[in-house]
């Protein structure tokens, strides 16, 4: 179950790869571990960076127990740079540290390990003959490549581009004559440096956290001319995701530490040390080369020294991304943008103001395996928000927009603009269950016209609610109403793609879904959306009503389960803990979603709901398929009551049990489930054969 790393640290968990698809290649990006021989002068200021080595042994020893076929180290090795006296010492205890925690990495040349770029702007010296020659000699060329699994990898030295070494020219040679003969092959590219951060007619001298022009615009073109399949980076400690053409651009995050200066991006303030020691933030990539693609998984380290007491005899459940989950229903409903981009503050280390872009909840919709995004047709004419859009539905997640109807304009003409831009089409109706014929027929006419999937939706702006003074608005149909709208399309002779299903803020997620369930097949519409909302700031029961919702949904084939908020909503009327914080960092319910999407539509199957089973407050949900069958435990965060599974076998079976909101499976004996969950708040999964 776990493995003992030679040396001094901790014991390192095993990963769980039962949900993944099968991959010819894995290897692991880290970036920035940024080693500190000496961390009092620093502690000056920042009393996190203490932890640092610390946090970098345990990234270090996570990595080497993935077993990847190689690693890359993406540059910054040390905190001390070239000009400090402990540089040489700090060099070669960060490699000695590397050896013992069992990693041996392809070294790409950062700005801590030879210099800054030419910039004089710079806060320290830029690349000299020296440094480079020192570091050539030490670690070979920094410009080379190599070839592992049928694709070809490029690491590139960003530090010396446009400088005055003739080392830049050869460089800049080498790479054109390389990636020529290896013309038709997959290329990777890594480097320290990302070509840019937000766009590419950002800032470039005087701005800390990208290539300079003209380097910049000739490393895109290279790029595009060779259709270079991925470019990894590191440098901002701030995760970022580009594409050049058809190339996927990420940037990596530290092991150690975030960057202040990037946390303009955000409406609240900053985490502790001005967003020094934003933890949730931190960990390296997992790369995995599939036969569908090139799969990037974001592993969490999470500031963390040592493994907690609570891993002990548990695995890290590696999770599916949305290219890989197509029968998911895992769906979000944006209710504020996708990402949110400041001009940012003028602050060291740059002379001009650092714009930046949060791309964390992006990231994290690809990372939990969402295949659904619900957003307002009013984000669609928003530059930033319909381009990050589109990237989301290039990675494999279909986006729905939101049209209110209006009798005073035409629907065609309002879905005209944006409809190549959407994979479907909801438009809400306001003051009515029952839109007038002209409105369904518009609908449908529409669906026609575009070739997308129309939903219907109506809006009752005055549904009273009963801990709240003033009326709610209601968007969708009750389970109980399904009925007479499918009479009601009948004596029109229409037919409706999707209708979007409205679940009570108070009543169960699994006693909706059945009610639904209960009135199919219906014959004039199709297919059916459901919007849960996660009430409250309770984030074990918000993890809890959102686990459910997604267990409920795999019993009512291809739903779309719109989970709501994405984002937690904290300056409203009804404020509501969502998946991510208001820093983009994740809640219990983000890993709960993400572990039970993988579990439920990994190996998509038809499921049949078991009956519900109490125990004292512990409620137990049962689905079961010809091969398998699942449990959903909720105990509202206290250790679960556990009722007889009825799993088909005798006690001490073996069974799986997911920790959801942990990310973390062991197997058991059905009668050790007791010990196993003590103390654990869950939710948890728990699957038998």
């Amino acid at each position: 179950m776990e493995r003992k790393p030679d040396g001094p640290g901790q014991t390192v968990p095993q990963f769980d790869r039962s949900f993944l698809p099968r991959a010819h290649l894995e290897f692991v990006v880290i970036g920035d571990t940024h080693y500190i021989l000496d961390p009092e002068p620093y502690a000056v200021e920042f009393a996190s960076v203490r932890q640092w080595t610390g946090r970098l042994e345990w990234a270090l020893r996570l990595a080497a127990a993935l077993e990847p076929e190689f690693v890359v180290h993406l540059g910054d090795l040390t905190e001390e740079n070239p000009q400090k006296d402990g540089f040489t010492a700090a060099r070669r205890a960060a490699l000695a540290q590397m050896e013992r925690c069992g990693i041996r990495p392809h070294h790409v040349a950062g700005n801590m390990d030879i210099g800054d770029k030419p910039d004089p702007a710079m806060w320290s010296d830029g690349v000299s003959a020296a440094t480079l020659a020192a570091y050539h000699e030490q670690f070979g060329r920094s410009w080379y490549s190599f070839d592992r699994g049928g694709i070809h990898f490029v690491v590139l030295n960003s530090q010396i581009m446009n400088g005055p070494l003739a080392e830049a020219e050869e460089q800049r040679s080498w790479a054109q004559r390389d990636l020529a003969a290896h013309q038709g092959r997959p290329v990777f590219f890594f480097m320290h440096m990302p070509p840019f951060f937000v766009d590419p007619e950002e800032p470039d001298r005087g701005f800390y956290n990208s290539i300079d022009e003209p380097a910049r615009s000739w490393l895109t073109e290279l790029l595009r001319r060779h259709r270079v399949q991925l470019l990894l980076s590191g440098h901002t400690h701030f995760r970022a995701f580009n594409r050049v053409g058809t190339t996927r651009v990420l940037v990596a995050p530290s092991t150690t530490t975030s960057r202040a200066g990037f946390y303009e991006a955000f409406s609240v303030a900053p985490p502790e040390e001005q967003g020094r020691n934003d933890t949730a933030k931190l960990g390296f990539y997992l790369v995995r080369v599939c036969a569908a693609g090139t799969r990037v998984h974001f592993v969490r380290t999470g500031g963390a020294t040592r493994a907690q007491n609570s891993e002990r005899g548990w695995r890290r459940l590696l999770t599916r991304t949305s290219h890989d989950l197509a029968a998911s229903p895992a769906g979000l409903f944006l209710r504020t943008p996708l990402a949110q981009q400041s001009a940012g503050a003028l602050a060291w280390p740059s002379v001009l103001r650092q714009r930046v872009r949060d791309d964390h909840p992006l990231l994290a919709c690809l990372e939990a395996g969402v295949r659904h995004i619900r957003v307002p047709a009013s984000d669609l004419g928003d530059e930033l928000q319909s381009r990050r859009l589109a990237l989301l539905r290039e990675e494999g997640v279909e986006v729905a927009a939101v049209w209110l109807w209006s009798d005073r304009r035409s629907l065609a003409d309002s879905l005209e603009k944006s409809a190549a831009c959407v994979d479907s089409m909801e438009l809400q109706v306001p003051g009515t269950l029952w839109p007038e014929p002209d409105c369904l027929r518009a609908l449908a006419l529409c669906s026609r016209e575009f070739c997308k999937p129309a939903v219907l939706a109506p809006l009752l702006a005055r549904e009273s609610s009963p801990s709240k003074y003033h009326p709610r608005t209601r968007i969708g149909y009750r389970p109980g109403e399904l009925e007479e709208l499918d009479r009601r399309l009948g004596a029109l002779g229409l037919h409706l793609d999707r209708v979007l299903c409205h679940l009570d803020a108070e009543a169960a997620p699994w006693d909706a879904f059945r009610s639904i369930c209960a009135r199919l097949p219906l014959s004039r519409i199709g297919r059916f959306d459901c919007v849960v909302e996660l009430t409250g700031t309770d984030e074990v029961l918000a993890a809890e009503r959102a686990a459910e919702a997604l267990f409920a949904a795999a019993m009512m084939p291809d739903c779309r389960l719109f989970l709501s908020p994405f984002v937690d909503l904290d300056r409203t009327n009804d404020p509501g803990h969502g998946l991510l914080d208001r820093l983009s960092n994740p809640r219990r319910a983000f890993h709960s979603v993400r572990c039970l999407n993988s579990a439920l539509f990994a190996s998509p199957q038809p499921w049949r709901p078991l009956p519900v089973q109490q125990a004292g407050r512990t409620r137990v949900l049962g689905l079961e398929s010809e091969q398998r069958r699942h449990w959903l435990v909720l105990s509202g965060g206290r250790s679960p009551a556990l009722p007889r599974l009825e799993s088909g076998g005798r006690g001490g079976d073996r069974i799986s049990v997911v920790d959801l909101a942990a990310g973390m499976r062991r197997s058991a004996a059905e009668n050790e489930l007791p010990q196993v969950l003590e103390g654990r708040p869950g939710p948890f999964l728990i699957s038998s054969s």
